[in-house]
């Protein structure tokens, strides 16, 4: 065989060898790149699976959270509800209690009232059964006066009237009116006794 075929021939069997070769080389490669495409893949769909469970536990904590909070706030607007009620309660208590005690001092302002009442109007009684054995210079000052008591009683009848309807900061006024009133009656009747001697 001369040197040209044999360098032909041996050219051929290289580039046969080195396409095979070159073949190989590109199986294995594929062969490695398929292989590291699997890994990763692999890795990823890992990756994904381990970020989706985290996601589920996040979210069912927030869900739990948010059901904890939920519950929270119902057990104190309970709380609050019965706490309000209960200061509701009381004060409706409190102001049954203070129209009660009103009630009372109104009736024992009264009583008080309708007691020296009596009791002057007893006095002016017996001045009368006197004055019908005055002189006749002395009755007619009498029953001037006696005009006046009767002024007085009306005043004072007026004068407890006004307890039956004195809130608890008008008491102290009405008494006032009261004692002011029966001492004008009680100097009638002073200045009465006086006249009859």
């Amino acid at each position: 065989m001369p040197i040209r075929e044999r360098i032909w021939a041996g050219l051929l069997v290289s580039c046969a060898l080195l396409g095979a070769t070159a073949c190989n080389d590109d199986k294995e490669q594929a062969a490695k790149l398929a292989e590291v495409q699997r890994i990763a893949d692999e890795k990823l769909k890992k990756a994904e699976q381990a970020a989706s469970e985290k996601v589920a536990a996040l979210q069912k904590q927030v869900d739990q959270m948010k059901a904890d909070a939920e519950a929270a706030a119902a057990k104190l607007k309970s709380e609050a509800d019965q706490a309000i009620g209960k200061a509701q309660a009381d004060a409706e208590e409190q102001t049954k209690l203070a129209a009660e005690a009103l009630k009372k001092a109104r009736s024992a302002y009264k009583a008080e009232g309708l007691n020296e009442l009596a009791q002057l109007n007893k006095q002016v009684q017996e001045i009368s059964v006197k004055s019908a054995k005055a002189s006749a210079k002395v009755k007619p000052l009498i029953q001037k006066s006696m005009k006046d008591v009767v002024k007085q009683q009306q005043a004072i009848a007026k004068d407890l009237a006004a307890f039956d309807k004195a809130e608890i900061d008008g008491l102290a006024t009405a008494k006032a009116k009261l004692v002011q009133d029966l001492a004008k009656m009680k100097g009638i009747i002073a200045s009465m006794k006086a006249k009859l001697g």
